[in-house]
């Protein structure tokens, strides 16, 4: 979907602490064979701080820096992966209260890992749709250190990393434009993050640890499991293609790539592909992703907010952002710089 006059006119993100993987194999959290073999640095962990309090204050980042007031805000959409508070709770209002207030309303969007990138449509969509909307603030958070998942072990190639981005998209300006949005979805392998775990009651309720790999493990065999990888492949591969045909666009025309962050270095370059075998490492995000660790929805904003902060982009440069999500969910987005990096307004911010 082809986006026009929306722009991000402020990105935050939240980074808390450290762990390196040397220090968890040390304390026998992480296996030392996998930590070689991927070559995950550190993990980003938050320690007890809730989810929604670490998206308050990267809200609070990106307001600073975007032009816009309270007042400008039209909607808040708060994304998430992982509990973030008491069931049958309400935590996009939580975010709300404790950000720009008011009763505008304030939507939840649970989409995995994709999340992020789906509520960028969806504000785009939401902004389009009256005259008098100026700008969406949208907000993603994870703590992924709650007692039943082990943030070391739970997914394939991964390691869980506890991070918050917000950012304020408006139709007034700001220092990129997002150009395009694009989605897709592979349905018929949900049951890769399903396994054989049963629908009721929740495992949630019942104390079962979160386990992807041992679900992936149950999916019908590894032969299955290889063609799911081609097809999920072959899926994001079109995807970048109609992206960029879409906005007129060739790979060559993408600067950098903010993409998931993962262990797996085939994954890695399965990502990459479509931008050259020879720079397609190079124009990812891998070397920021390995110290911080999976951060769900916040890979590619933060990302984002990492390569803008810190002086990697300039004015007409293009950022092309991958998201895929359990389900499964395939989003990519491209972002056009509009003012150098000095004068943008990302806040450089960890925790």
């Amino acid at each position: 979907m082809l986006l026009s006059d929306l722009y991000i006119a402020g990105l935050g993100a939240l980074i808390p602490e450290r762990v390196t993987t040397k220090e968890a194999v040390s304390a026998g959290w992480y296996d030392a064979a996998e930590a070689e073999a991927l070559g995950w640095e550190s993990v980003a962990v938050a320690g007890d701080v809730p989810a929604p309090d670490l998206a308050i204050e990267a809200a609070r980042r990106a307001l600073e820096g975007s032009g816009h007031t309270r007042a400008d805000i039209d909607v808040l959409m708060h994304v998430s992966c992982n509990h973030q508070g008491p069931d049958m709770w309400s935590p996009q209002h939580y975010v709300l209260r404790h950000t720009v207030g008011g009763n505008i309303p304030a939507m939840e969007i649970r989409q995995g890992c994709n999340g992020f990138l789906a509520a960028m449509e969806l504000a785009g969509t939401y902004l389009a749709a009256a005259a008098d909307r100026t700008a969406a603030l949208i907000t993603s958070a994870d703590n992924w250190g709650d007692p039943l998942v082990d943030r070391w072990r739970a997914t394939p190639g991964g390691l869980f990393g506890d991070a918050a981005t917000a950012c304020v998209l408006s139709r007034r300006g700001g220092f990129a434009r997002l150009v395009n949005v694009r989605a897709m979805s592979l349905p018929e392998l949900e049951e890769l993050n399903r396994g054989g775990e049963p629908l009721f009651p929740p495992g949630c309720t019942t104390g079962v640890r979160v386990d992807l790999r041992e679900r992936a493990a149950t999916y019908k065999g590894s032969q299955d499991l290889v063609n799911a990888g081609r097809l999920m492949g072959e899926t994001q591969r079109a995807l970048i293609r109609e992206t960029l045909d879409e906005a007129g666009l060739t790979a060559d025309d993408i600067t950098r790539v903010a993409h998931q962050f993962v262990g797996d270095l085939g994954v890695l370059h399965r990502l990459l592909e479509p931008f050259g075998d020879d720079v397609g490492v190079s124009k990812g995000v891998w070397d920021f992703g390995r110290s911080v660790g999976h951060t769900g929805a916040n890979d590619q904003t933060s990302a984002l907010h990492h390569l803008v902060s810190s002086g990697r982009l300039r004015a007409g440069d293009r950022v092309m952002l991958l998201g895929a999500g359990a389900g499964i969910s395939f989003s990519c987005a491209v972002v056009e710089m509009l003012d150098a990096p000095a004068r943008a307004a990302a806040v450089d911010a960890t925790a």
